[in-house]
């Protein structure tokens, strides 16, 4: 939707996760697969269920075999197919109230036996890239929440109670730079820079956090690693400023 199209773009109307027949699950970040039932509620008239847009279209092209191999009315039939083919997510099938969840692998995933022949768990030793900060830099990390996926939307982050420009350093960097907490830093590199007030907390010496979106000013764009994953990270010096 961001980019000019090289061919006709349909944009098909679908339903939130919590209106689809037969409700939805989520799995949590501790391996907990939990079900949501659907709210009533009104409808937008022409939207549909996420998962029933995909097969419609496939139905309309090709009915004799997708009505075979996508045969489901509901999520509760994809939930009994993914029980019977991933044994992973057994027991999907029997969550159907608000609140039902079943943790998969146990409280301690793969506490007694790896998936391996000989169910034992084999470590592999790799070479980590170097990186070299210059000196009198830093390494600047993106801070989103409590995981990668998520972001601290308030003006005072809930977690920790710091405010959206904050600066989060080491207590060793700021002795060193004769800072102390709330004084007001502007970091800076070859791409922008950001003003914000020091605090001081357990980071590691050498590496600063500060809140995404606001930091996009320093981050470069277009570099991603191997596996396609953007950077959010970025290499900035640190200049005392007045106010």
């Amino acid at each position: 939707m961001l980019e000019d199209p090289a061919d006709l773009v349909v944009l098909l109307p679908s339903r939130t996760r919590y209106e689809q027949r037969g409700g939805g699950t989520e799995t949590s970040s501790e391996r907990r697969i939990i079900y949501s039932p659907e709210i009533p509620g009104p409808r937008p008239g022409e939207a549909r269920d996420e998962w029933e847009i995909p097969v419609l279209v496939a139905r309309a092209l090709d009915p004799a075999r997708a009505g075979q191999v996508f045969s489901w009315r509901d999520t509760q039939d994809i939930r009994d197919e993914i029980d019977r083919i991933c044994p992973t997510y057994k027991g999907i099938a029997e969550l159907r109230k608000k609140g039902d969840n079943i943790q998969y692998g146990g409280p301690r995933l793969l506490a007694n036996r790896f998936g391996t022949p000989d169910h034992k768990g084999h470590f592999t030793p790799i070479d980590l890239p170097e990186e070299t900060i210059p000196a009198g830099r830093f390494s600047l990390t993106t801070r989103r929440g409590k995981q990668f996926n998520t972001m601290v939307g308030a003006e005072v982050d809930p977690l920790i109670g710091a405010a959206r420009n904050s600066v989060l350093m080491a207590a060793e960097d700021a002795a060193r730079l004769r800072l102390e907490a709330g004084d007001v830093v502007v970091l800076r590199n070859e791409l922008g820079q950001y003003r914000g007030r020091v605090v001081l907390a357990r980071v590691k010496p050498g590496s600063l956090q500060v809140y995404w979106p606001e930091a996009n000013a320093l981050i470069p764009a277009g570099r991603l690693d191997p596996s396609g994953m953007p950077d959010y990270n970025a290499t900035v010096e640190v200049i005392p400023a007045c106010g």
